[in-house]
C-alpha cells in the first residue's frame, strides 16, 4: 500500500450519508495517516455551477471522490426528476477529474 497522500472529498457532506461516514471515521478511528477527508457542502460550492465546481476540485486537489450530493428541489421536484438532479452536480464533478 502507498503511503501517498488521500485527499478524499465527499460531496453532500452535510447530508444523512456524509455525515453517517463523518460519524464512522471519527468514532471507529478510520482515517488513515496519510487521508485528508473534505466534507463539502452547498456552503462550500455550488456544484450546479460548473466553474465554481473546477476552481474548489482546483483549490483542493482531491485524489479521491465519494459524489453523495444532489440538487434539492422538494420532495414534488425530486420524485418527479431524482436522476436529473443527481446528473447535474455529477456531470460538473466528472468534468474536474
Amino acid at each position: 500500500m502507498t503511503d501517498a497522500k488521500k485527499i478524499i472529498l465527499v460531496t453532500g457532506g452535510s447530508g444523512l450519508v456524509g455525515q453517517g461516514i463523518r460519524l464512522a471515521l471519527e468514532e471507529h478511528s478510520l482515517k488513515q495517516p496519510n487521508e485528508e477527508w473534505i466534507f463539502a457542502s452547498s456552503k462550500d460550492l455550488d456544484l450546479c455551477s460548473a466553474k465554481e465546481t473546477k476552481a474548489f476540485f482546483e483549490r483542493v486537489h482531491p485524489t479521491h471522490v465519494i459524489h453523495l450530493a444532489a440538487k434539492v428541489g422538494g420532495l414534488f421536484a425530486n420524485m418527479n426528476d431524482n436522476l436529473g438532479f443527481f446528473m447535474i452536480a455529477y456531470h460538473n464533478c466528472s468534468g474536474c477529474i
